[in-house]
C-alpha cells in the first residue's frame, strides 16, 4: 500500500517537501492509518504534521473516547494534536439541515480554523477508494445532470492552501491490512454499519456486489473520475467565450441577458456548460434543485415560435425571452407586507401563495419548514408578519439574541426580500420562527405532552 500511495501522492504532487500538513482524524481505521502513513513520510520529506480530531457529540461518551484515543495516539507518535467539539445537534436545528450536512459543516469549519491558525499548506483526508465507488455510483443514481458525476477530487482549494485525499488510490481492504500489519487498533464507529444514511446504504449493497465483479474496481472509478473532471474542465474553459457575449449585471440586483442568435452559434455542448455558468453566478448558494428539465425547458425557450416566454427556475428565479434576447433575473413585483393574526387550528395564506398553519400536536418531529416547541413558551394569539426595524430573536444554540436584519444578511438573503419575508411572534411580540432560515430558542422542557407545530408550506409543494 505505501508504494501505491506514494505514487499517487507524486503523480498528483499532493503534498511536497518542507510543507506544513494538517491530517483530519477521526480514531477510526482509514484516518489512523493515514496519521501513521504521514509520520513515516514526515522524516523523509521534512514535514511538520499535526492532527485535528472534531467530537460531534453525536454519540455521548464514545464520540468523547473516540477523541481522547486520538490524542493518546498522537502522543505515541509525537504529533500535535487539537481536538474540538461542535454541538451539531443545535446547529442543524438552527440551520435546518440533515444530521451528516451540520456535522460535516462543523467539521469543515474547524479544519479551516486550524489551517489559518497554523498557516498551513495542506489539509489531509482519509478518503480511500470504496469511498470513490460510494460517491459516483450515488451520483449516478441520483443527480440530475450528467455533469455533475465526477466523483470526489483528489485535491481542492481550501483555506489558502490546498485539501488532498491520496488514499483515493487504495481500497478499503488495503487500508485494514495496513492498519493489522501495523497493530493499530482502531476505534469503531457503529453508526457506519446502519443503512438509514444513504451513503452507508450504497457502502453496505452496492460497494461489495461491484468489488465482487471486479476487486480492482476501485481503480477504474478513480481513473473514472479524474478523466471526467480534466474533460468537464477544459469544456468550462471553452465556455468562458460564450460568457463573454453575455451582459451580466454590476449592481444589487444579480442579473444576466444574452442574445439567442449569438448563444446559437456556439456549440451545444458548451450552450449547455454556458447556461450552468450564468446559473452559478446568479444563485447565491448552490441548489440541487436544478436539473436536466430545466435545461431542457431553457433549450425549448430559445427555439419557442412565440417571441415572448417565460420560465420560472426554483428560488425565484425567472427566464424571460423578448424576441431576440433573454433575461435571467430575480427581481419581482413587490409583495404586500403581511400583519394577520393566526389561531391555533387555523391556516392563513400568505401573499406569494404560500401556507401557514398551527396546531396542537404531541408529534415532535421537526423539519426545516417545521417550529415546535412546548405550549408553555408561547402567548397566544399568534401574529404573521414582515419584519420591523430593531427586531431580534433569540436563537437556538446562541446566547443572546440576534437583529433579524443581521440574520438576512448573513444568510444572504436578496435586499428585495427581505421586507416580504414572513416571521411568526406570539401576543407579547416574541418573535418564534423566522420563516425557513431560523427558530427561537427555549429552556429545555419536559419534552412530553403537547406541544404547538406551525407549518410552513410552499405553493411549490403543493
Amino acid at each position: 500500500m505505501d508504494q501505491l500511495v506514494h505514487s499517487f501522492i507524486k503523480k498528483h504532487q499532493l503534498i511536497r517537501p518542507n510543507e506544513t500538513v494538517i491530517a483530519a482524524v477521526s480514531g477510526g481505521p482509514d484516518s489512523m492509518a493515514m496519521l501513521h502513513f504521514l509520520t513515516k513520510l514526515r522524516k523523509e520529506w521534512s514535514l511538520t504534521i499535526m492532527a485535528v480530531s472534531v467530537d460531534h457529540g453525536l454519540r455521548g461518551k464514545e464520540s468523547q473516547e473516540d477523541l481522547e484515543y486520538v490524542k493518546r495516539m498522537c502522543q505515541e507518535w509525537d504529533v500535535p494534536c487539537t481536538g474540538a467539539h461542535v454541538d451539531v445537534k443545535a446547529y442543524k436545528d438552527s440551520e435546518g439541515l440533515g444530521t451528516q450536512e451540520a456535522a460535516r459543516q462543523l467539521r469543515y469549519q474547524v479544519f479551516e480554523q486550524q489551517m489559518n491558525q497554523w498557516n498551513a499548506d495542506v489539509l489531509v483526508t482519509a478518503h480511500h477508494g470504496d469511498d470513490q465507488i460510494e460517491t459516483i455510483m450515488m451520483q449516478m443514481a441520483t443527480s440530475a445532470r450528467p455533469e455533475a458525476v465526477k466523483g470526489i477530487p483528489v485535491e481542492r482549494p481550501f483555506a489558502g492552501g490546498r485539501l488532498v485525499r491520496p488514499f483515493l488510490a487504495v481500497s478499503k481492504d488495503d487500508i485494514e491490512h495496513y492498519v493489522a500489519n501495523h497493530s493499530i487498533h482502531p476505534r469503531l464507529d457503529p453508526s457506519n454499519e446502519e443503512t438509514t444514511y444513504q451513503r452507508n446504504a450504497f457502502r453496505k449493497r452496492v460497494v461489495p456486489f461491484l468489488k465482487e465483479q471486479n476487486p480492482k474496481v476501485h481503480q477504474h472509478m478513480q481513473a473514472m473520475s479524474e478523466r471526467m473532471q480534466e474533460n468537464q474542465s477544459y469544456i468550462s474553459k471553452q465556455a468562458e467565450s460564450v460568457l463573454e457575449t453575455v451582459v451580466f449585471s454590476s449592481n444589487d440586483h444579480k442579473s444576466a441577458r444574452l442574445s439567442i442568435e449569438t448563444f446559437k452559434t456556439f456549440p451545444l455542448a458548451l450552450q449547455r456548460t454556458a447556461f450552468h455558468l450564468i446559473l452559478n453566478y446568479l444563485y447565491i448558494s448552490k441548489t440541487e434543485d436544478i436539473s436536466y428539465l430545466h435545461e431542457e425547458m431553457f433549450f425549448d425557450l430559445l427555439i419557442e415560435s412565440k417571441p415572448n416566454a417565460e420560465l420560472h427556475l426554483p428560488q425565484g428565479l425567472t427566464i424571460v425571452r423578448a424576441y431576440d434576447e433573454v433575461t435571467f433575473s430575480f427581481i419581482k413585483k413587490e409583495q404586500p407586507s403581511i400583519n394577520e393574526s393566526l389561531f391555533i387550528g387555523e391556516t392563513i395564506d400568505l401573499p406569494d401563495g404560500a401556507r401557514l398553519s398551527a396546531e396542537w400536536t404531541e408529534n415532535r418531529v421537526e423539519g426545516t419548514y417545521d417550529f415546535i416547541c412546548d405550549a408553555h413558551h408561547v402567548k397566544l394569539p399568534l401574529v404573521v408578519r414582515t419584519r420591523r426595524n430593531g427586531d431580534r430573536i433569540r436563537l437556538r444554540g446562541m446566547k443572546g439574541s440576534k437583529k433579524v436584519k443581521d440574520i438576512f444578511i448573513d444568510q444572504k438573503i436578496p435586499a428585495a426580500k427581505r421586507d416580504t419575508w414572513p416571521l411568526v411572534t406570539d401576543s407579547q411580540g416574541k418573535i418564534l420562527w423566522l420563516v425557513g432560515l431560523k427558530k427561537c430558542g427555549f429552556p429545555e422542557g419536559e419534552g412530553s405532552g403537547e406541544v404547538l407545530r406551525l407549518h410552513y408550506e410552499n405553493k411549490a409543494e403543493t
